[in-house]
């Protein structure tokens, strides 16, 4: 009987050769191992804020911003790149909200928690502006940063006028003076916050918080238009549309975005390379009779196409490798970043891919963020002298935190962030636990400066007229090498 049973268990082992399992003890291992890694990963890098338990719905404006606070704990609790001094000014700006609950506007409280996470002074441990203000009425009109300029980039039909006028001063403040009163609302450096900072200026809640207006009152812009002329406009505030599309003020020269119905964007006269194929993140062209490559890097990630940024990637080595071009362009400045290990490979090969007489040109402005300015550190490793900046100062420092977990406060909506994985693009980072393990196959990349080489700002006359000062750069820059 036991013999039976004893051939009748052990029938797959006679029947499967050894070695199939072997291979497929080798599989289960592999797998094992990779969920393993996936929980660990998590567990170092990205905590997860749980709510805290057995809390009611509050009964008062009061009980419910406490209750936030509360939740907001999980920035102090999770955030690793916090210093003794950081987390006293944390606990400071904390102590003030928790003493003024009752008392504070929700645009006060909202700029309050990002004020109080604004001391980590880390570009990636932010609240986006969009979604600060989007529970808030704002203006028909949208404003972006071009070169030392608040523009109007989108509006609503019947203020078609207003398209491209330059703003001076907003109830009678000064344009300038209002961007400094909400400085302290972001860490990181002035780039990453001119990107942000726009979507301030059209809610009156948030002007009101500043000592700019009144909430409830229209607001008076002065204006500049787009021809010269110089005009003082009224604007009542629409009422506040919380699901609506949200688009960050930097990506606003991008014409196709945020044209949802009922708004109407600035069309350039022309579609310089930076502007075409707005359904692709990435896309590659050679520039006729130059001897120049142009490849599009407007996100680290895939972007829904046939083709995945890795088979992408990998694409552009080959083509180099195969038919090899004179001068690279890297165009990142709408990139917000995404996975840096995916593009490492081809951002290393580039320079030699153009030989010891080419260039590679990244174009850069303060929407270069995260990824992307790993991506450049990674060209610019291997041949400093060879690979140029052309545009505009980077959003980031070469010393950053990333990783980590966003999540929304239970009644204020505030999106409260905290970073946990460290990124030293400098000097190399080290510990287990601090520096993030996604990237460590690349790591250490070691460059003296991201600065910008070629500076050539993209402002509104050029924008409008359908032009591209940076490759407008890189076009005399290859001119002047070549003697012409």
């Amino acid at each position: 009987m036991f013999r039976k049973f004893w051939r009748l268990i052990t029938a797959p082992f006679r029947l499967v050769p050894w070695y199939l399992w072997l291979a497929a003890a080798a599989v289960a291992a592999w797998f094992g191992r990779s969920i393993l890694l996936i929980i660990a990963t998590i567990i170092a890098f990205h905590p997860i804020p749980l709510p805290p338990l057995f809390q009611g719905e509050p009964e008062t404006v009061a009980e419910a911003r406490l209750q936030d606070l509360r939740h907001f704990h999980h920035v102090r609790r999770n955030e690793r790149s916090m210093t003794d001094e950081m987390r006293a000014r944390f606990d400071a700006r904390v102590a003030y909200l928790e003493a003024n609950a009752g008392s504070l506007t929700d645009a006060e409280f909202m700029l309050g928690l990002a004020r109080a996470q604004a001391e980590i002074d880390n570009g990636h441990s932010n609240t986006p502006a969009t979604r600060l203000v989007a529970r808030f009425p704002r203006l028909p009109v949208r404003m972006a940063e071009m070169d030392g300029e608040i523009r109007i980039l989108r509006v609503r039909p019947e203020q078609q006028p207003l398209l491209g006028a330059r703003v001076e001063r907003i109830n009678g403040v000064e344009v300038e003076e209002l961007l400094a009163r909400f400085r302290d609302a972001y860490g990181g450096n002035d780039a990453f916050y001119l990107t942000q900072a726009p979507a301030l200026l059209d809610a009156p809640d948030f002007l009101a918080a500043v000592d700019a207006g009144e909430a409830d009152m229209p607001v008076r812009l002065d204006l500049t238009l787009a021809d010269g002329e110089t005009v003082q406009v009224l604007l009542d505030a629409e009422p506040a549309a919380p699901d609506a599309e949200r688009a960050f003020p930097g990506d606003l020269p991008q014409p196709w975005v945020h044209v949802t119905e009922g708004w109407v964007a600035a069309e350039p006269d022309a579609s310089p390379l930076y502007l075409q194929q707005p359904g692709r993140g990435y896309w590659m062209e050679r520039i006729e009779n130059t001897g120049i490559v142009y490849i599009a890097l407007r996100t680290n990630l895939d972007d829904g196409g046939e083709e995945s940024l890795a088979a992408f990637s990998s694409r552009v080595v080959q083509t180099l490798t195969e038919q090899p071009a004179r001068a690279v362009v890297v165009d990142q400045r709408f990139s917000g970043g995404g996975d840096l290990t995916i593009t490492h490979a081809m951002m290393a090969a580039l320079p030699d891919l153009v030989g010891l007489d080419g260039r590679v040109y990244l174009l850069t402005s303060g929407n270069t963020f995260s990824a992307a300015i790993v991506n450049l550190a990674s060209a610019r490793e291997v041949a400093p002298e060879r690979v140029l900046l052309v545009g505009e100062a980077i959003g980031d420092r070469l010393q950053f935190w990333a990783e980590g977990w966003g999540y929304e406060l239970p009644n204020s909506g505030f999106r409260a962030r905290y970073s946990t994985g460290f990124y030293d693009l400098q000097n190399g980072c080290t510990g287990l636990f601090r520096c993030a393990w996604g990237s460590l196959h690349i790591f250490p990349i070691l460059i003296e400066d991201l600065d910008v080489d070629i500076p050539a700002p993209l402002d509104w006359p050029a924008y409008i007229a359908g032009r591209d000062p940076a490759m407008d750069a890189v076009m005399a820059e290859e001119a002047r090498r070549r003697g012409r």
